[in-house]
């Protein structure tokens, strides 16, 4: 085998020659403008290989929407005297459905931008309404499309993606083809990964989990790069207080032990917590807590902090840690890190144990509530990111797609509490005040405007973002918020705003929904009518048909939420 470099206009590739006498010999071309192309490379048999199911094409599309692209080849015609005439061919699957494709063109501009080339040209694929181009100055390949998904034609998908630089394995040249000389050269497979314009525009981003060596290595410093924990002997404590309908005290106590396994350094960490002083911040995203009464192993002191977050909502436990290392090469490398972890867990709690408040007198004053939970295993290891985790996390749940769940589930949502009570002020003018709790399936939220002003009128109004109470805040999941109350005629209607970002951190989406009721239950009211509540007849909701859904990027990441690393 020889090997020789020959130019493809402006693109140089690397010729291979084998079993040829002398370079300029005839041979027959294995890609002829006349045949279809054979399988040479791996290729997903569809006869074998199952076709994703709608739930899988769906998961695929709104994930990682993108196409196979099996034994590509590339054939110029004089292309040594700058020639970009050719032919472009490949086989494709859309991993989404399974479709499988044939795309070829022959005798066309290889390179739109030149003279007679048309940037805006796109070539037909074997099925309908799939599209490629080849750029042989950028040398890169182009595909877009558009799917559905199994029955479901609601949702209509639309990507397009670019092959960059593809891989050229090889190339054979025919001095004496019809057309001139032909190069045809034979690239490697690889895959296009789409962006999404349709239903939605975003570039879903895969998971960005820690790394985990398969061999730790053996120095600390190294194991630094990529950190693990061991948490152990974990209990979390739970006491509240609660007098009349009003929680009076709510505080937690988290224990376990941490080892550092990049160090093996290891602190027992306590931390105390009273939930309504320190309850989630405004934006949704839960605060961290020095370990206090931290014991250090007294044979190592390498540990300089350690910080703790929990969220029992999502199921999130956060640390995070400074250490240093001992084995680094003195004015080569630091011997300082830091690095945080998520564990993405559900505790396992018992009982309850509800027990009776009594005064000096020994009378009923209210409930005290406690109960214990652990981990579902005694230790638990978890890996890391060092310095820090990556900037765009996200903020709604990965495994629980808001994304999808908002676009896929929006169809209604559920009125769970309803209460219209008057209030007089101190000038004694009577105010009316509702408190509305509305779970939207979409998105799994569940939203408690609790004691809102409210106007009986029949025309929307702004929600008061000042409504609630230190422990019940306005719903930082709302992004905008307007109602309807018409009493008189039974309806209520509600347009709610969120965010959704667990597909493409960076690009988050906005949605926008009306819901209302097409008639209220009647509302029960005690004896002076200052407080009224529906009579839901043993139901809990009330169904609101959502009427309008949109949705639209806002083309940066979110501002709100707890920080989710893809759970």
């Amino acid at each position: 085998m020889s090997s020789f470099l020959v130019g493809l206009g402006r693109l140089v590739v690397l010729l291979s020659v084998a079993g040829r006498a002398a370079v300029g010999a005839p041979a027959p071309s294995s890609l002829s403008p006349d045949l279809a192309i054979e399988p040479r490379q791996y290729w997903p048999d569809p006869t074998k290989d199952p076709i994703p199911t709608e739930e899988e094409c769906l998961l695929q599309s709104f994930s990682s929407p993108n196409w196979g692209i099996y034994d590509p080849a590339l054939i110029t015609v004089n292309g040594s005297s700058d020639g970009s005439i050719g032919d472009i061919r490949f086989l494709t699957m859309n991993t989404a459905t399974g479709v499988v494709a044939n795309c070829t063109a022959k005798n066309i501009e290889l390179d739109p931008k030149v003279k007679g080339g048309d940037t805006e040209l796109w070539h037909n694929c074997s099925i309908p309404n799939l599209f490629f181009q080849f750029d042989l100055t950028a040398f890169d390949l182009r595909l877009k499309g558009t799917w559905t998904c199994g029955t479901n034609k609601q949702v209509t998908f639309a990507a397009n993606g670019t092959w960059e630089q593809p891989l050229i394995q090889g190339c054979l040249d025919d001095w004496e083809a019809p057309r001139g000389q032909e190069i045809l050269c034979i690239m490697g497979n690889s895959q296009v990964w789409g962006g999404l314009s349709s239903p939605i525009n975003i570039v879903p981003q895969l998971p960005l989990l820690p790394y985990t060596p398969q061999e730790p290595p053996w120095r600390c410093v190294d194991r630094s790069v990529d950190p693990q924990w061991q948490i152990s002997d974990l209990l979390y404590q739970h006491h509240s207080s609660e007098i009349g309908s009003k929680i009076v005290e709510k505080r937690y106590h988290l224990s376990f032990d941490l080892v550092n396994l990049s160090n093996n350094e290891k602190v027992a960490c306590n931390v105390a917590v009273d939930q309504l002083k320190a309850v989630a911040n405004w934006d949704g995203s839960f605060p961290w807590f020095d370990c206090i009464d931290t014991v250090k192993d007294p044979d190592s002191g390498n540990i300089t902090s350690t910080s703790v977050m929990l969220d029992t909502i999502h199921g999130l436990l956060g640390v995070r840690q400074s250490w240093s290392c001992t084995d680094g090469i003195e004015g080569v490398e630091s011997n300082n890190f830091t690095g945080t972890a998520y564990l993405s867990t559900d505790l396992k709690c018992g009982q309850v144990l509800e027990l009776d408040m009594h005064d000096t007198e020994g009378d009923a004053t209210g409930i005290t509530s406690n109960y214990n939970c652990t981990l579902n295993k005694a230790t638990v290891n978890l890996a890391g990111y060092s310095p820090e985790p990556p900037a765009n996390m996200p903020h709604t749940s990965y495994s629980k797609s808001c994304t999808m769940g908002s676009v896929m589930n929006t169809a209604s949502l559920s009125l769970r509490e309803y209460e219209i009570a008057e209030t007089t002020s101190g000038h004694g003018k009577t105010n009316k005040v509702g408190t509305f709790t509305l779970f939207n399936p979409g998105s799994g939220d569940t939203y408690r405007l609790y004691r809102m002003p409210v106007q009986d009128d029949g025309a929307w109004h702004e929600c008061d973002k000042t409504a609630g109470t230190d422990s019940e805040p306005f719903p930082w999941q709302l992004v905008g918020c307007r109602y309807l109350l018409d009493r008189a005629k039974h309806q209520a209607s509600f347009q709610i705003q969120w965010y959704c970002d667990d597909r493409d951190p960076s690009h988050a989406i906005l949605f926008n929904a009306t819901a209302s009721t097409e008639s209220l239950p009647t509302e029960i009211c005690d004896g002076a009518k200052s407080s009224c509540r529906l009579s839901l007849n043993g139901t809990a909701e009330v169904a609101m048909p959502v009427s309008s859904l949109t949705w639209t990027s806002t083309s940066r990441p979110m501002d709100r939420g707890p920080i989710l690393p893809w759970i």
